[in-house]
């Protein structure tokens, strides 16, 4: 089974930022974990964070639910990492139980 790490997901998040959502994370400060993504963070709106979204579910094939879409999931790099880290981890071990 495969672990990831939140800091993996982080810097997978500034990756997708950089190279799908074109943002320039120096002049936003995204090089810390704790930047917001919304607001006076880097400013993502609405469609940007589904882009973000959507990138994340198929690069860690995780699927986050409507109902997790809130503007606290976006507080920051860190929080989405870790929500991202849990949901790859329960797919995980749905994966392994399966398997067996």
């Amino acid at each position: 089974m495969l672990v990831i790490s939140s800091e993996q997901i982080e810097e997978a998040i500034r990756d997708i930022l950089a190279s799908e959502l074109e943002v320039d994370l120096r002049s936003y400060g995204a090089d810390t974990s704790s930047t917001p993504l919304l607001g006076r963070g880097i400013g993502l709106d609405s469609i940007d964070a589904l882009t973000l979204i959507t990138a994340l579910e198929k690069r860690f094939d995780i699927e986050v639910s409507d109902e997790d879409l809130t503007v606290a999931l976006f507080k920051s790099i860190r929080i989405l990492a870790e929500y991202v880290a849990r949901k790859a981890s329960e797919r995980s071990s749905e994966v392994s139980t399966v398997g067996r």
